[in-house]
């Protein structure tokens, strides 16, 4: 494993970032995700999860605005948990758990799974989209958050990345030149992180790939962008898909 990850600090590669424009990306990738919430009320008291929460700051930002809502913070990587609950504390209606083996089907009007799928093998990806299907409301939105690795974002990533950590197999020429071109490097290296299969780096990640999965299990009702919703999904960073039932 990348010596980088041999401890996550999950704050300092997103939100606290010392790189100011990606912390500034992580910090608007959190906000656009809630649009899903923007027409709630205040007192709203439904049931909500962020699945694979990693240190539970979106959770944090949801209690912040609906005090009243039931969240529960799933993050099965003992270290990021950990992080989770530290981050956490002080908020009584966060529930921080390490499996979802005792959490009744059907109850979670919203699920959140941002910066996830991009991680997981096709093994993991595809029990975790029957798992939240399981879990979610007839009724309910599931909100998914992945990074898009093609064509301008691949390259502006790229050199991005060329500059941090040249050499590895998100930050050589080729494979970058290749995502630019909408044709992603296959090969991705897998290691196990805390245990569990996990995909370190985001390149060879395909968002047009994923679409495709999603749609055996949900029906995707609004797909759009973060930085800029405006803009076509190619010109941006992140992309959401609001699915339901």
């Amino acid at each position: 494993m990348p010596r980088d990850y041999a401890y996550v600090d999950y704050a300092k590669l997103t939100t606290q970032d010392h790189n100011p424009v990606k912390r500034n990306l992580q910090k608007l990738r959190l906000a656009h995700s809630l649009h899903a919430l923007r027409e709630l009320p205040v007192d709203f008291s439904g049931k909500i999860l962020d699945f694979g929460a990693g240190n539970g700051e979106l959770c944090k930002q949801i209690s912040s605005r609906f005090p009243q809502s039931q969240l529960v913070c799933y993050e099965p990587a003992p270290m990021l948990r950990k992080q989770a609950l530290q981050n956490t504390q002080g908020f009584h209606n966060i529930k921080v758990v390490g499996n979802l083996q005792t959490i009744e089907n059907d109850i979670f009007d919203f699920i959140f799974c941002l910066e996830v799928f991009e991680h997981l093998p096709d093994g993991p990806l595809e029990q975790s989209l029957t798992v939240q299907k399981k879990l979610l409301k007839t009724g309910g939105r599931l909100i998914l958050g992945v990074p898009n690795e093609l064509f301008l974002p691949a390259l502006l990533k790229g050199s991005f990345r060329l500059t941090r950590r040249y050499g590895e197999v998100d930050a050589r020429p080729l494979n970058i030149l290749k995502a630019i071109f909408g044709r992603p490097p296959r090969n991705r290296p897998q290691v196990l992180f805390d245990d569990l299969p996990y995909i370190i780096r985001h390149i060879g990640f395909d968002y047009r790939k994923f679409r495709k999965t999603v749609e055996q299990y949900f029906n995707i009702e609004k797909t759009y962008g973060s930085p800029l919703p405006f803009l076509p999904l190619s010109l941006n960073f992140e992309i959401y898909f609001i699915c339901s039932k």
